[in-house]
């Protein structure tokens, strides 16, 4: 049915996913999973400021580069696989800088453990609420990322957007 097909990638789900469909993003998730995990130790040092990382002879536009090229290919790869999800991007890295701190080398494995956390038990929620009929995983995050969203802009007294 395409109304079912054009509503999950409007929304996005993780409900039905197969090996079939998940095999052709492997290389680009394992990929984004190494520059990922391999840019964690320089994000620290950039954490530190632009001019203190380069005087530590980072190469901070690199780095930069790097590990965009790793968050792109973990979100491209994942979206195309599940469809755009909302507020996970948001949500979790926030809630595990505030659990681990300021180090990435804790944040990036935490968040990929967050975030599957936080998109198994939305399913699971979005499939008990309504039964016997289910709400789509990305409305059950937007549940949750919404409020979450309008704390972070308030708590940060963002004027506009």
């Amino acid at each position: 049915d395409i109304g079912g097909l054009i509503q999950s990638w409007l929304i996005g789900g993780v409900g039905g996913a197969t090996w079939a469909q998940i095999t052709p993003a492997l290389p680009f998730l394992l990929s984004g999973l190494l520059i990922c995990g391999l840019s964690a130790r320089r994000l620290n040092l950039l954490a530190l400021g632009d001019d203190m990382a380069s005087g530590l002879g980072e190469r901070v536009a690199r780095v930069r580069v790097m590990a965009a090229l790793g968050a792109i290919l973990l979100c491209g790869g994942i979206t195309a696989v599940c469809g755009p999800i909302a507020f996970v991007g948001l949500v979790v890295p926030h809630v595990c800088r505030l659990m681990a701190g300021s180090d990435y080398r804790w944040i990036l494995p935490l968040s990929a453990l967050a975030g599957a956390l936080l998109l198994t038990s939305a399913d699971i929620l979005g499939r008990l609420i309504a039964r016997p009929a289910e709400l789509d995983v990305g409305i059950m995050t937007a549940l949750v990322g919404a409020p979450f969203f309008i704390w972070i802009v308030r708590r940060h007294k963002v004027k506009s957007l």
